[in-house]
């Protein structure tokens, strides 16, 4: 006992040493936090630096409970102009339009949150720091955030402060009056909750001397409770029942002193009552526990308590990113999504991986191909994507590019080079066919051209055609078809490595190959033809040339017909 009076000696001097700064205010507490109303000219950090200095920081507006309790403190104080709030815009941040708080922070940190009260948009900057401040809007009754300079002064400030607990009015059994002393340096003479560690002073009517309590805590079992516990400032059950909720009792030479009506039991102050069964009926919006002398309220998991200690807010479990792709908050949870294309993994479903589409059948009409997060439907070697139908697979014609040395048939995704015609083998590089070589004869391609060139046709209906070897002794015949008609009785001839019978898809082709082979022959007969009389006519002209006849010196002279010699007497010539 001696030490705890002495323990509250020492910590009643130091309040009094504090004493010199404390300050009266108007002061609002509930749940675990209170709240400020200063009235000094000062600049945004300077305001900061004061509610710093007693141990809190300009006062955040993080919800509507928050708002409504600083609402409350401006009217409670009747204070018409703005007064700054812990939100601010340091130099070479950027205003944010599309943020709830417009890029600003809160001075005392923490997750910035989705609540906003802008009675105005903040100026765009970037290059200056801007501070809020809660004004008094158009409409009685409401208040919003406006932003300014940060060194310009406002008249006010707000201050939060932030404790474990607290303890109820301090009980008075007779006449007299309270003052609070807050652990952050602010007297008040009235407090409907006091923060851990406020000390209260009674000033008894009737000439007693001041009656001192403390606001200590955790007690046994939880909560917080005055000590002394008191009623202070004693008197008579008459006079307002001894400062007793329920019943007075005075025995002979004792002090007054309290008591519950049954069902109930007294509450630490040793005035008020609670009943046994402090969670009956459930004061709390979650779970109540009874604990001695009143009770404690828990939230189920994804609930926080409210600041009063008796309600449950929910958490949004979103801020902390738990999910992969998206997060939708719930009351009380939150549901991770995936992106299009992706499916949740794992137990807890926060993970996503990417979903085969493949895998689905009928997604493609021929080739699937998997991305992340999508597929694309593709076409097999032979086919092309169809314009304007979406995926379907078009059948590429390949007998277009003219692959083949002949006739080319075209195959759903690929073609086929049909056979060379009887009596030729196909190249080496697959491009034209090549005569068969035969032994101790005239060359088989040879002997095709001179079918092709005398005009014989080679039948290759049902009456199959032959290669006929010709010698040089041996004539051919124009115009009359060489057929493999055999006589009934006559042996077969055996067939040559040139002659052999044609397939079905041959007899359809042949008269076509037959024809394009014999126009062939004419067109090189025409050039050559063509060549020769060109040849024949320069050397006609170079012949011509040539019989000129050559001039000589007698062509420059004229013959004079001879005469006789005339002859004189004896005969003489003159």
């Amino acid at each position: 006992m001696a030490t705890a009076r002495l323990l509250l000696l020492l910590l009643l001097r130091l309040l009094r040493v504090r004493g010199s700064v404390e300050e009266d205010a108007e002061v609002v507490c509930a749940g675990t936090a209170c709240y400020t109303l200063h009235r000094a000219e000062l600049g945004w950090s300077a305001a900061q630096e004061r509610c710093r200095n007693n141990g809190g920081n300009l006062a955040p507006v993080r919800g509507p409970a928050e708002a409504e309790q600083l609402q409350e403190l401006l009217a409670a104080a009747g204070w018409p102009g703005p007064a700054w709030i812990g939100l601010s815009l340091s130099r070479g941040r950027c205003v944010q339009p599309q943020e709830p708080l417009r890029g600003f922070a809160w001075a005392a940190g923490g997750e910035p949150g989705n609540y906003s009260a802008w009675l105005s948009e903040p100026a765009v900057t970037c290059l200056s720091s801007r501070c809020v401040s809660l004004r008094p809007a158009g409409l009685p009754g409401t208040a919003g955030w406006a932003d300014s300079p940060c060194r310009a002064p406002l008249p006010a400030f707000l201050c939060k402060f932030s404790f474990r607990g607290m303890c109820g009015p301090l009980p008075l059994a007779g006449p007299g009056r309270v003052r609070y002393a807050t652990p952050f340096g602010v007297h008040s003479p009235r407090l409907a909750a006091a923060p851990f560690g406020t000390l209260a002073e009674a000033e008894c009517e009737g000439g007693q001397g001041p009656a001192f309590a403390l606001c200590k805590g955790p007690l046994e079992g939880g909560g917080f409770a005055w000590h002394p516990p008191g009623p202070l400032c004693p008197a008579a059950c008459a006079h307002r029942n001894g400062g007793c909720q329920h019943r007075c009792l005075e025995e002979p030479g004792e002090p007054p002193r309290c008591a519950c009506h049954p069902g109930f039991i007294l509450a630490p102050d040793m005035a008020s009552c609670l009943p046994e069964d402090a969670c009956h009926p459930n004061p709390c919006q979650g779970t109540c526990r009874a604990r001695p002398g009143g009770f404690e309220c828990s939230c189920e998991a994804g609930y926080t308590l409210a600041p009063d200690g008796r309600g449950c807010l929910d958490v949004d479990e979103c801020l902390a990113g738990p999910c992969q792709h998206e997060c939708r908050n719930t009351p009380g949870s939150f549901l991770c999504l995936c992106r299009p294309g992706y499916r949740p993994t794992g137990t807890s479903g926060h993970r996503c991986r990417d979903e085969d589409e493949c895998a689905r059948p009928g997604v493609c009409p021929q080739l699937c191909l998997n991305v992340p997060g999508s597929f694309h439907c593709t076409c097999r070697p032979g086919y092309q994507r169809q314009p304007g139908s979406g995926d379907a697979c078009l059948d590429v014609d390949e007998c277009l590019r003219d692959p083949c040395p002949g006739l080319c048939r075209n195959l759903p995704g690929s073609f086929e080079c049909l056979p060379c015609p009887p009596g030729f083998l196909p190249e080496d590089d697959g491009h034209g066919c090549r005569a068969v070589p035969t032994t101790g004869q005239e060359p088989a391609g040879a002997v095709n051209s001179s079918l092709q060139t005398t005009g014989i046709p080679q039948t290759m209906g049902a009456l199959r055609t032959t290669a006929i070897l010709q010698t040089t002794a041996v004539p051919q015949t124009t115009a009359i078809p060489q057929t493999m008609g055999i006589p009934v009785g006559a042996t077969p001839l055996a067939p040559t490595a040139v002659g052999s019978a044609p397939g079905p898809e041959h007899s359809a082709d042949g008269p076509r190959l037959l024809l394009y082979y014999i126009l062939g022959s004419l067109v090189a007969i025409l050039l050559l033809l063509a060549f020769a009389l060109a040849l024949l006519a320069c050397r006609k002209r170079a012949a011509k040339r040539e019989k000129r006849p050559a001039k000589s010196a007698a062509d420059n002279y004229c013959w004079v017909p001879e005469q006789p010699e005339s002859r004189g007497a004896g005969g003489e010539r003159r």
